[in-house]
């Protein structure tokens, strides 16, 4: 499978937002059977323990600042024996702060087939789920790439808006989300990601009730220059409530 690499033309005033949102092209092919074979050789019990250990430790992964502001989030709103769902995976290093946190249960939506390595946790692909609805949602880095198809996900110009509106049927009401997605200048990098700023970021969370923010300073989170190439270093942490 290979992932586009052109927006097409009738699609393109939507991704853009009728010229709103600026367009950059970038290109990773995420959704190859080369690249899920290497990713799928992270999804190992000795690769959860060790990150465990280092989430015990309040070590940080790929996301540097953010998971700092992850464990914030977690300290103030507890999920001790409570259910999670986590949003898109290709390292266990999310489900394992679940279960470090005291989840009870980490079921883990990916495009990507995934073996499971452990009974806390269960693997689902889009099709697979049910209606199952859980008390906390993990969104890590992962809207943002929804509808890009750099991942096998198919060509949708909203599809980060139409996941944000999913989540509200598997997560309970009362219940809350725990998101982060690239802040600042809004941009498309097609195929890569999603950058959110003024016009993106409230479209994203709208239907939402916002209850508290970690790393998102008003004076800077939509003017930045980190999140203006291919990678996306800043990502401040919400969360929300799902009051349906």
């Amino acid at each position: 499978m290979k992932a586009p690499e052109d927006i097409p033309y009738a699609l393109f005033d939507k991704y853009s937002m009728q010229g709103k949102v600026a367009v950059e092209y970038s290109y990773r092919n995420d959704c190859s059977a080369e690249i899920q074979e290497e990713i799928n050789q992270n999804f190992t019990e000795e690769n959860l323990i060790s990150s465990m250990e280092r989430i015990k430790n309040r070590e940080v992964n790929y996301y540097g600042y953010t998971d700092l502001w992850v464990y914030e989030a977690l300290e103030k709103y507890p999920i001790e024996g409570k259910t999670v769902c986590v949003v898109g995976s290709t390292y266990p290093w999310y489900e394992a702060m679940a279960l470090q946190f005291g989840a009870k249960r980490c079921v883990v939506f990916e495009y990507s087939k995934r073996e499971a390595f452990d009974d806390r946790i269960v693997y689902l692909q889009p099709e697979e789920i049910g209606d199952e609805q859980f008390d906390v949602c993990f969104s890590i880095s992962s809207f943002e790439h929804d509808g890009l198809g750099r991942y096998g996900d198919p060509l949708n110009p909203d599809g980060d808006l139409e996941a944000m509106e999913r989540a509200k049927k598997y997560v309970k009401k009362d219940g809350i989300m725990i998101l982060s997605v690239p802040c600042g200048k809004d941009k498309v990098f097609f195929n890569v990601h999603r950058v959110y700023g003024y016009e993106r970021l409230p479209k994203l969370i709208e239907g939402w009730t916002p209850l508290d923010r970690f790393g998102f300073d008003d004076r800077f989170s939509f003017t930045n220059e980190q999140n203006t190439g291919e990678q996306s270093p800043y990502q401040p942490v919400l969360v929300l409530r799902n009051d349906q």
